[in-house]
C-alpha cells in the first residue's frame, strides 16, 4: 500500500528539474541576445569614431586654410564632404536619414557629428568630435 502512495513522485521531481533547467536555459538565451545588442552598439560607435577621425585626417593632409576647409569639407555641399557622407551612409545603419555634419569655424575649429539609428530604437545615436586644424 505504501508503494501506491509513492507512484508519480519521480515524475513530479523530473518535471520540476526540467522546469528549473528550462528557466536557466531561457535566461542564458536572454543574456546572449543582450550581449549581441551590446556588441553591435559598440561596433557602430567604433565605426562612427573611425569615420569622424577619417575626415579630420583628410583635413590635416589637405589645404588647411579656412577658405579651403569650408569649400571642401563643410556640410551640406562641400565635394569632399559629400564623398565622406556617402561612406558614412554606407557604413552605419540609417545614417542617410540622420545626415552627418561638418562645421568649420572661423578659427579652423572643426566639429564633426555622425548620427545613426539602430533598427527598433526610437532615438538616434550621436558621436561628435572637435579638432583645431592649424594651417
Amino acid at each position: 500500500m505504501a508503494m501506491r502512495k509513492q507512484q508519480g513522485g519521480l515524475l513530479i521531481e523530473n518535471l520540476v528539474a526540467l522546469l528549473i533547467f528550462s528557466a536557466g536555459l531561457m535566461g542564458m538565451i536572454g543574456l546572449l541576445g543582450v550581449a549581441y545588442k551590446q556588441v553591435a552598439d559598440a561596433r557602430h560607435r567604433n565605426e562612427a569614431s573611425m569615420l569622424a577621425n577619417q575626415v579630420l585626417g583628410q583635413m590635416w593632409l589637405d589645404d588647411k586654410s579656412n577658405a579651403a576647409l569650408r569649400a571642401n569639407y563643410a556640410s551640406p555641399d562641400g565635394p569632399k564632404f559629400l564623398a565622406w557622407r556617402s561612406a558614412v551612409a554606407g557604413t552605419l545603419p540609417q545614417a542617410a536619414e540622420h545626415a552627418p555634419t561638418v562645421a568649420v569655424g572661423a578659427d579652423n575649429l572643426v566639429t564633426v557629428t555622425v548620427q545613426w539609428r539602430l533598427p527598433g530604437k526610437a532615438v538616434a545615436n550621436r558621436y561628435t568630435v572637435s579638432a583645431s586644424i592649424h594651417p
